[in-house]
């Protein structure tokens, strides 16, 4: 894939917040991993040294080192990222420093459009993933305090851009795509970035197959030197089968015993048990730069999702022989819609000797899901060691409900300023009004309230910061998930409270973090009689390091670890209190580093091992997932032909020495896949630098 790199950008010790109407675009050059800059939330544009919290970048040179195929390979470099319910082959149910991350308000677009994880979003157009930890109210209004993962799509930067590239994997996988970028006008005013890719998908289950396609496009416009417009349209589907999980065994005499962790080649679901997906992504965004350093913004979007899929889960298994029973749902026509309007005012101001960086706006989000038919089926035998075939077509339907649909308005008015005290301390206060309403067929709920926001920001140095925080946010406990006696009924509004302090300095060419957090939160779980329900406060205290970038020549780093102390309180249940909170492992940790030979400079090998501790699979504590780590190995070799054109080839193994492993949490298992090497081969065509019209 092309290799590409943001613009350099002065990072002076006191920066405050750049114009909003300035752009960090890709140079169509290979970078290493080090990230200067953050591109989310009301802390976007500003270097990492001046953000109060923390923040996990994933960028592109280390996704294409890796290889990496979706968002479960790009957040296995961030620490404290667990997946629970779904299997890892068709889509990602993310958690986040114990707490889940929401698939229709934790996820966005170029740090605004919230767009809808239940369709699989596509990396292969994406410049950088972004993990905003913890509660993000002042922004992102309601949205849980595990964090906001942000995806940055590729622009045309001063570049031409031209690659295609090919992959294919040990499974029988294959796929391909291109990537165009290209500036017109007479100052390069006009942008466009084209990115396609398809693909045959395999899994390491037998008989998991399916296959995947994404088209996308990114068009800047600078219409006149203080009037800038951007647009971003993606479309994307996954057409899979279901593999089946495993449900968490009933506790016996106090104790809930795991089965054996089965082959990762067994298939439980029906053969053609669909799982099918596609998702829309529309956006557009008008910038206007005023007098001084004021600017001004305007930005909206719709995401859409659909899904197809059949639910299947293995239960009462006898642990000895491994007989048991599937319990299987379909749901064929789930539909999900977000729509989003932000509009915006920011810039600097004096007052006596104090520098204001000022933000105000006002945002609006309208989440909508249909209603949804449901049918659920007997159950069938299947045996969790030697699983057997099953035909889709012998299932007999059982009963059949509709999952009621809901929408939820979220409105608010923020203000933040960022004091400079002298040339060294930044103070930062914020405020958000909302205005949160969600109804349904047989409920209409609002809540107004204002959520605060705190920090300060210590300059020791050019290259160094401390830091500390506090935030509340808003969150919606979401939906009852699948496999609970609620399924689907949406839960009340909760407060959370973030504390959070940091140091952050480059060394060499990276750059380091360290962090301790505390969130207060509102605990919600499936209770003793199966209910999802929000009772008593869960904490989650931990600390939280990284290292990312060039440390010495040659050597790239992406190193991160996380300890996590997640507790239940004030539950009403002297069997949940105290306890760990679900899927929560005390440590976890991953390390990947890069060695590019100094003699044969276009030859580079790399590593990497990635470790979740144990964790408890629920809330009582009763059923222990083992912790475990997977090793993986690659390399890449680049050469260039007489005509220009580059030719990269990378070869990447995962799981190495074949782990089995639970890689969900819950009240469903899934296992991890076994062994993958997959390889690739970019092709980039030789390219001019085109001219662009200076933002500055």
């Amino acid at each position: 894939m092309a290799a590409v790199a943001t613009a350099a950008i002065a990072s002076p010790a006191m920066a405050q917040e750049r114009r909003l109407d300035e752009e960090i675009v890709v140079t169509g050059q290979r970078d290493g991993y080090s990230v200067d800059v953050v591109q989310v939330g009301a802390f976007r544009n500003r270097g990492v040294l001046d953000t109060p919290t923390t923040i996990n970048v994933v960028p592109r040179s280390l996704l294409d080192d890796q290889g990496a195929q979706g968002l479960d390979d790009a957040l296995r470099n961030t620490p404290g990222v667990t997946q629970q319910t779904t299997s890892p082959f068709n889509t990602n149910t993310f958690v986040a420093r114990g707490i889940a991350v929401d698939a229709q308000t934790n996820y966005r677009l170029n740090g605004g459009l919230p767009i809808i994880n239940f369709a699989p979003m596509p990396i292969e157009n994406k410049e950088r993933v972004e993990l905003l930890k913890g509660a993000s109210a002042l922004y992102y209004g309601f949205a849980n305090p595990s964090g906001i993962i942000n995806l940055v799509t590729k622009r045309a930067g001063a570049q031409d851009v031209t690659a295609a590239y090919g992959i294919v994997d040990a499974q029988g996988g294959f796929g391909g795509g291109v990537d165009i970028g290209r500036r017109f006008g007479s100052d390069g005013q006009v942008g466009v970035r084209i990115n396609a890719f398809g693909a045959k998908t395999e899994s390491t289950t037998d008989g998991v197959s399916g296959n995947r396609q994404m088209v996308s496009g990114a068009f800047d416009w600078q219409a006149r030197e203080r009037l800038s417009f951007r647009v971003d349209a993606e479309y994307y589907r996954r057409e899979g089968e279901e593999p089946g999980g495993v449900s968490l065994p009933a506790a016996v005499r106090g104790t809930i015993t795991l089965p054996n962790i089965p082959s990762p080649s067994n298939r439980y679901a029906p053969a053609g048990a669909p799982f099918k997906t596609e998702g829309l992504n529309l956006t557009a965004r008008a910038d206007y730069a005023l007098a001084g350093t004021w600017s001004a913004r305007i930005e909206g979007g719709i995401s859409s999702a659909h899904r197809d899929r059949l639910i299947v889960a293995l239960g009462s298994v006898n642990l000895a022989t491994g007989a048991g029973r599937l319990t299987l749902t379909r749901t064929p026509d789930q539909f999900w819609q977000n729509r989003y309007v932000r509009a915006e005012i920011g810039g600097k101001l004096e007052t006596g000797q104090l520098q204001h960086a000022l933000l105000l706006g006002v945002s609006r989000t309208r989440q909508y899901r249909r209603d949804q038919p449901q049918t659920r089926y007997a159950p069938i035998a299947q045996n969790l060691y030697d699983p057997v075939t099953i035909d889709l077509s012998s299932l007999v339907p059982a009963s059949r409900t509709v999952l009621g649909g809901n929408t939820v308005t979220d409105s608010g008015a923020y203000v933040m300023d960022v004091i400079s005290l002298g040339s060294r301390f930044d103070l930062i206060g914020g405020a958000r009004a909302v205005e949160y309403r969600t109804r349904t067929a047989s409920q209409d709920y609002t809540l107004r309230t204002v959520t605060p926001t705190v920090a300060g920001i210590l300059h020791l140095t050019s290259a160094s910061s401390l830091y500390s925080s506090y935030i509340q946010g808003l969150e919606s406990a979401g939906l009852a998930p699948d496999g609970t006696t609620n399924a689907g009924e949406t839960l009340p509004a909760a407060r959370s409270r973030q504390w959070e302090a940091g140091v952050r300095m480059k060394l060499l060419g990276a750059m380091a973090s360290l962090s301790w957090f505390n969130i207060d939160r509102a605990l919600s779980y499936a209770n003793a009689d199966n209910l999802f329900v929000v009772d008593g406060r869960a904490v989650h205290r931990g600390v939280e390091g990284s290292l990312l970038g060039a440390l010495g020549h040659g050597f790239e780093v992406a190193l991160s670890g996380q300890y996590l102390n997640a507790k239940q309180r004030e539950t009403g249940s002297a069997t949940l209190n105290g306890k760990r909170v679900v899927n929560t492992p005390e440590w976890s940790g991953s390390a990947f580093v890069q060695y590019r030979l100094p003699a044969i400079d276009r030859l580079a090998i790399n590593a990497g091992a990635y470790y979740i501790g144990s964790r408890y699979a629920d809330a009582a504590n009763l059923a222990v997932l083992p912790g475990f780590v997977t090793y993986s190995l690659g390399g890449s070799y680049r050469f260039t032909l007489k005509s220009g054109t580059s030719l990269t080839f990378r070869l990447n193994g995962d799981n190495l020495t074949n782990k089995r492993y639970w890689a969900t949490g819950g009240n469903t298992l899934n296992v991890g896949a076994s062994r993958t090497v997959r390889a690739s081969l970019t092709i980039d065509l030789p390219s001019q630098p085109q001219q662009v019209r200076s933002r500055s």
